[in-house]
C-alpha cells in the first residue's frame, strides 16, 4: 500500500482514482475500482435522478468502500438564432440521412437535471462527491459542505485551481491538455486547455495548499510515479478503463483502443459543444472545419444525441463520441480490478528503482 494525506482522507489504498467518465463508468467498474484498493468513481452527469439513486444503491449492496459520485456543473444558458441553429443542422443532415434518421432543423430541448441530480446524492448521503465544467453556486456548495461531504472540482490551468480553493473544495484534480473526453474548462465557450500535464502538475501544487490529483495520458505505474515526484497527491486514470468488461464503452470503441488507436485522438466540439478528446473520426473531420457550425454545449450534445445512439445501434464508428486520451495506445486487455492491481505493483515497482 501506498499511503499519503489523501489516501487517508478518501479511505483508499492506493493513490489511484478511476475516473468518473460520464458515458463509460458503470456500478461494476465502480465497485471492482474500490475493492481493489482505489477510488471507484461514478460519472453520473447523464444520468437521472432515478437512476443515480439505483446505482448508488448496488454500489453500496457491493462495496463497503468509499466511492465518488461526479457531476457536471449547472451549464449557461444561450439564446440562440435560427441562423446558428441552422449553421449546426445542415452539416448534420447528410449524416442523419445515412443513418436512416428523418431530418430536423431544430435543437431538442435540454432539460437542467442538475438540482435534482445534487439531491439525489445529498438525500444518499455520498461521502465524495466531484464537480466538472466549474462549481454549482454558492448555495449548492454549501448544502454539500453542510453534508459533510468532500468535494473534488477540475482545473486545467492555475488560475481556475486557484478559484477551486478559495471556494473550500477539497481535493483539486489538475487536468493536462492530454486527456481523454471532456477538459474541464468552466464555460463553454472557453478555448482548450493547451498545458500538458507534466507542465501543469508542479505549477498547480504550487499554487495551492491542498492535495492535488493529476489527469491526463496516465496509463501505467511509470505515470503515476512521475506525477508523484511532481508533487501530486494520486493520479486519476479512465482511458485505460474503458476497454474493460466493466465499461459501458460500445464494443467497437474498446476494439479499437485494443488494436492500438491507430488513427490517434483529437480534441473537438464536435460531439457535444465542449473540447473534448477522442478517437479521430468522420463525424470529428466534418464538423470541425466548419465555422461557427457547432453550437455550445449542452446544446450541440443534444443535438447529436440521436445520431451518437443510432450509429451505435448500426455499429458505425465514424460517429460516435470515442472519448480516449493521448495514452490510447497503452491499452489494456484487463478487467478494472486486474487494472488497478497491474498499476499497483508498476508503481511500487518504479519507486522501489528510484530508491
Amino acid at each position: 500500500m501506498i499511503r499519503n494525506f489523501l489516501t487517508e482522507r478518501l479511505g483508499i489504498n492506493y493513490p489511484i482514482i478511476q475516473s468518473p467518465m460520464a458515458s463509460a463508468t458503470t456500478p461494476a467498474m465502480v465497485i471492482a475500482a474500490s475493492e481493489a484498493g482505489a477510488l471507484g468513481s461514478l460519472g453520473a452527469a447523464y444520468m437521472g435522478p432515478d437512476e443515480i439513486r439505483s446505482a448508488i444503491r448496488e454500489i453500496r449492496r457491493s462495496t463497503k468502500y468509499p466511492f465518488q459520485v461526479n457531476l457536471f456543473a449547472p451549464q449557461k444558458r444561450y439564446s440562440l438564432t435560427d441562423d446558428e441553429v441552422d449553421r449546426a443542422t445542415t452539416p448534420l443532415r447528410s449524416i442523419r440521412e445515412e443513418l436512416g434518421l428523418a431530418d430536423r432543423n431544430s435543437v431538442p430541448e435540454y432539460k437542467d437535471r442538475f438540482s435534482d441530480q445534487l439531491q439525489v446524492l445529498l438525500d444518499e448521503e455520498v461521502s465524495i462527491i466531484g464537480f466538472h465544467f466549474g462549481l454549482p453556486d454558492d448555495d449548492d456548495l454549501n448544502k454539500v459542505k453542510t453534508a459533510g461531504a468532500l468535494l473534488i472540482g477540475c482545473a486545467t490551468k492555475v488560475s481556475d485551481a486557484t478559484a477551486l480553493e478559495k471556494a473550500g473544495i477539497d481535493f483539486i484534480i489538475a487536468q493536462g491538455f492530454e486527456a481523454g473526453g471532456h477538459q474541464g474548462t468552466f464555460r463553454s465557450e472557453d478555448e482548450p486547455s493547451m498545458i500538458g500535464l507534466m507542465a501543469l502538475v508542479p505549477q498547480v501544487v504550487d499554487a495551492v495548499s491542498i492535495p492535488v490529483i493529476a489527469a491526463g495520458g496516465l496509463m501505467d505505474g511509470r505515470g503515476l510515479a512521475a506525477v508523484l515526484a511532481l508533487g501530486a497527491s494520486a493520479g486519476q486514470l479512465g482511458t485505460v478503463f474503458l476497454s474493460s468488461p466493466e465499461s459501458k464503452a460500445h464494443e467497437l470503441h474498446k476494439r479499437l483502443l485494443l488494436d492500438g488507436a491507430r488513427d490517434g485522438t483529437r480534441v473537438t466540439r464536435a460531439f457535444s459543444g465542449r473540447p473534448a478528446r477522442g478517437l479521430i473520426n468522420r463525424m470529428m473531420n466534418e464538423l470541425d472545419v466548419i465555422p461557427n457550425g457547432i453550437l455550445p454545449f449542452p446544446y450541440q450534445h443534444s443535438l447529436t444525441t440521436e445520431i451518437r445512439a443510432a450509429a451505435g445501434t448500426k455499429n458505425r464508428p465514424e460517429f460516435l463520441s470515442m472519448w480516449a486520451g493521448q495514452g490510447a495506445n497503452m491499452s489494456r486487455n484487463l478487467s478494472t480490478a486486474e487494472i488497478v492491481n497491474s498499476l499497483a505493483v508498476e508503481l511500487e515497482q518504479v519507486l522501489k528503482r528510484k530508491n
